[in-house]
């Protein structure tokens, strides 16, 4: 018992660490969150193989991601895309999208995590890995995140239902957001497999009105009409695919996602939302240890 509350507690600063120190901390709002991308390549990949019931499953790797500049731009950009997921006796993660602590019975699948939300830049960065767009000069700059999550899934046979609810605690960023998807992971051999889904956001108000709004301040320094009608619902609906093949037997794997999105309600009707449509292509490169 002593050595797991060690680890529990060694996972713990290793996750903040990770938070403070991803380079995709800073990035724009894109068409899927940037802290989100880890977890939807990781739950590629992992469905696709065997996970370690006990001790340590350990996965690094990196790739390339091309994703809007923001959320609601009709630009993409093409960035560094590093990846890490380790868990623990099938109890604890840790990754790039945060420290989770879940449970399963049965079908059931449920937990909660410390992740985070990204910000967003109101001017193009110069770095390798940074993000923004200068037409959002004058709307200032929010500040990524911390988030605390609860989530659940439950595998009804033709497909997984999924749920998560997320309060963030940023001193710009205090919204709520709630994701619901559903999947489905086809085995075609012992090397391919592929899961579509599909989900949708709702957002509260705060929320919304932080990104999709424009105070008379923003509007002024910006050129963006003011916009205070941003309010809560649902912001977004989205489809895609995952695709993940195995090179060898347990250790190198390649994980692609291709993901559509688009914006809805006060979203959509934002003077920030140049296109309501966004794509958003991500591959890595990994080793299973």
């Amino acid at each position: 018992m002593h050595n797991e509350i060690i680890i529990t507690r060694s996972l713990l600063a290793a996750s903040l660490a990770v938070f403070m120190l991803h380079p995709f901390a800073a990035m724009a709002d894109g068409g899927l969150h940037t802290s989100d991308a880890g977890g939807t390549l990781t739950d590629s990949f992992m469905e696709a193989g065997s996970v370690n019931k006990q001790g340590w499953d350990v996965s690094v790797g990196g790739g390339l991601a091309d994703l809007p500049t923001f959320e609601g731009s009709d630009r993409n950009t093409t960035t560094l895309l590093p990846f890490v997921h380790a868990t623990w006796n099938d109890r604890i993660s840790i990754g790039t999208n945060g420290l989770s602590a879940y449970w399963r019975h049965d079908r059931l699948h449920y937990g909660a995590a410390l992740s985070y939300g990204d910000g967003r830049k109101d001017t193009k960065g110069n770095g390798i890995s940074e993000m923004g767009d200068d037409r959002l000069r004058g709307l200032g700059i929010i500040e990524p995140a911390l988030g605390i999550k609860a989530f659940a899934s439950y595998d009804t046979g033709p497909v997984v239902l999924s749920g998560a609810l997320t309060k963030f605690t940023g001193n710009q960023n205090d919204g709520v957001l709630m994701n619901l998807g559903a999947s489905k992971r086809f085995r075609l051999n012992e090397r391919w497999s592929l899961t579509p889904h599909a989900g949708a956001t709702w957002a509260n108000q705060s929320y919304t009105q932080t990104f999709y709004g424009v105070t008379p301040t923003q509007a002024a320094n910006s050129g963006f009409a003011a916009y205070s009608g941003a309010g809560s619902g649902f912001k977004d609906v989205s489809a895609g695919i995952n695709a993940t093949y195995q090179i060898d037997n347990h250790h190198w794997f390649v994980s692609t996602s291709l993901v559509a999105k688009r914006l809805v309600g006060d979203a959509e009707k934002s003077p920030i939302s140049i296109s309501d449509s966004q794509t958003t292509l991500m591959t890595i490169l990994g080793y299973r240890f």
